[in-house]
């Protein structure tokens, strides 16, 4: 026969602590608890829509377990960013986060890299797709966006996602352009011309630096000086990077910059980006060399390291550079781009 009920007792479980209904049964206090529905109902609590500006471990892991399932699920590998995940500023709100029985079953984050637009990845547990939860995570996307008076939402879209497709589809939202993810198979091999241009060094850069850095994106990425400045002040990863300039001695013995390369290494995993070369410099082979010194001082810290970087589909000639010294294609992200005043979504 059940016990009477004694009434309310404060009951440890985990680390939290609850008010709930205990037996006297000669159980309790030696291996289990027997939870009320008041329990049962705080396990739901966080249920819904929450926004955050930074993200703990625990977030994390949920946030890895998810796109694991997803990925499996869609033969894909989604683009999270997962070092700028890591080290998100506290100022603002980049990430998006929505639960169901206590379980996280849709992510999105955004990642601003110049003030008119972001970038946005998103995810939604298979089981619960159709449901309008990416469309509540897009719209709560859009309401930062607009606060921070941003026009542009960059969507993010592995080649092969065909839910993603036809999200983009169903709000029409138009195509942009592609990249291809491309990773290191072959080790590059030195030729003659490399060797005559042997006087260029990579080294890291300095604090004197900085100026260097933003002209060189300026002039390589089309960024305005506000959102390269901005681009070289925000954490963005910055903690797991190096950046590289490349200087190189002229006749005169003096020597100049004329180029940067990025290498962040993570976990056995090296991704080179931030590739430029002075307009003025190209065309002299600089560029191949730079590479490769970059590929050598990853090796340097981490020899097993995986090494990858991306490409736009459309630069032939940066393609070209990549497979010549080793790289191979092995993915592709499409980008779609919808604006605010448009009629799409």
């Amino acid at each position: 026969m059940e016990q009477p009920l004694t009434g309310l007792r404060r009951v440890r479980v985990g680390s939290m602590v609850h008010s709930g209904y205990t037996s006297n049964h000669s159980g309790i206090g030696k291996s289990s608890v027997r939870l009320r529905p008041l329990y049962r109902r705080m396990r739901f609590m966080m249920d819904g829509l929450h926004t955050r500006e930074t993200l703990n471990a625990a977030e994390l892991d949920a946030i890895g377990l998810l796109a694991d399932t997803c990925n499996r699920h869609d033969g894909i590998e989604l683009k999270l960013n997962w070092n700028m995940l890591r080290e998100r500023s506290d100022s603002e709100t980049s990430d998006f986060l929505y639960y169901e029985s206590g379980q996280l079953v849709g992510f999105l984050g955004i990642y601003q890299f110049q003030s008119t637009e972001v970038e946005i990845s998103g995810m939604v547990h298979p089981r619960c797709r159709q449901k309008g939860i990416f469309g509540k995570l897009v719209e709560a996307a859009k309401e930062e966006c607009q606060r921070r008076e941003v026009p542009k939402l960059v969507f993010m879209c592995q080649q092969g996602s065909s839910s993603a497709k036809a999200v983009m589809d169903r709000w029409v939202i138009p195509y942009g352009y592609s990249e291809y993810w491309m990773g290191l198979t072959e080790p590059p091999v030195q030729s003659d011309q490399e060797r005559a241009v042997g006087a260029l060094k990579l080294r890291e850069a300095d604090s004197g630096d900085g100026p260097a850095i933003i002209r060189f994106n300026v002039e390589g990425f089309g960024l305005s000086e506000e959102d390269a400045t901005n681009l070289l002040e925000k954490p963005n990863g910055t903690r797991t990077s190096r950046v590289y300039m490349a200087d190189i001695e002229g006749e005169d013995g003096v020597r100049r910059t004329i180029g940067k390369i990025h290498a962040r290494i993570v976990s056995g995993s090296a991704f080179l980006y931030g590739f430029v070369v002075a307009a003025g410099e190209r065309g002299r082979g600089y560029g191949r060399v730079i590479l490769e010194q970059a590929i050598e001082a990853v090796r340097a810290e981490d020899p097993q390291a995986s090494i990858a970087l991306e490409v736009a589909v459309k630069n032939e000639r940066a393609l070209g550079l990549y497979e010549s010294t080793g790289f191979r294609i092995s993915k592709a992200t499409d980008y779609y781009e919808w604006t605010a005043g448009t009629t799409n979504s």
